[in-house]
């Protein structure tokens, strides 16, 4: 069957922004406790009270040549303190969210992304730093709340990173007193997209290969 050229023309379009839409990184699964909810009105402490951990996407595509994390790449995260230290790059940024107001201590479940975790942040100034670049718009963070996440060592916390999956144990106390009364990671996964011309190849090669079956 034949097709016209403005009709490739218009599929190859298609295919090409399906392409850059799919790029952008987002939550496609999650596992245990972690359930994923759009972006709240408000993060702050006993706003959504746990468990589960809430989790959800925050901002895509956002440049940066020095942004504090915590941790980069793939590993084991447990006890003592990690960074903080420096990444650059295009990230697209998502929360993991823990409150322990309603007085259970402990959450653990997985979340997959669609792009690769690049970094994680999980210190409380940190976190506060990062909130007007990376948080979600509209949503209330916690920033400078001194008990908002943990300190620079991760305690009794803990997560691994292995290509697009992080798997987590996170712990908080409801006591004002307690090192931090919820655990939040904001994970950063990888926000670049395809260039436009390498796109339009891609869609036009698949277009191809139909008109020639």
């Amino acid at each position: 069957m034949k097709q016209s050229a403005s009709h490739i023309v218009s599929l190859v379009s298609l295919a090409s922004l399906a392409l850059v839409a799919s790029a952008h990184g987002a939550i496609v699964s999650v596992g245990g406790q972690a359930v994923q909810i759009a972006p709240p009105a408000s993060a702050v402490y006993t706003a959504l009270p746990g468990p589960p951990a809430f989790c959800w996407n925050e901002q895509s595509g956002v440049s940066s040549t020095a942004l504090l994390v915590n941790t980069i790449g793939n590993g084991v995260f447990t006890g003592g303190s990690w960074g903080p230290t420096l990444a650059a790059g295009v990230f697209d940024s998502h929360m993991i969210h823990f409150d322990a107001s309603t007085g259970v201590a402990v959450v653990q479940g997985s979340v997959t992304f669609s792009g690769n975790i690049v970094a994680v942040i999980y210190e409380n100034n940190l976190l506060d730093i990062s909130d007007g670049l990376l948080g979600a718009p509209g949503t209330t963070y916690a920033t400078g709340d001194p008990f908002r996440s943990h300190a620079s060592a991760l305690g009794a916390s803990s997560y691994t990173v292995a290509g697009n999956t992080i798997n987590f144990s996170l712990w908080a106390n409801s006591i004002a007193a307690w090192p931090n009364k919820m655990a939040q990671l904001r994970v950063l996964t990888d926000g670049t997209v395809p260039a436009p011309g390498a796109v339009a190849l891609l869609g036009l090669a698949g277009l191809v290969g139909r008109r020639r079956r």
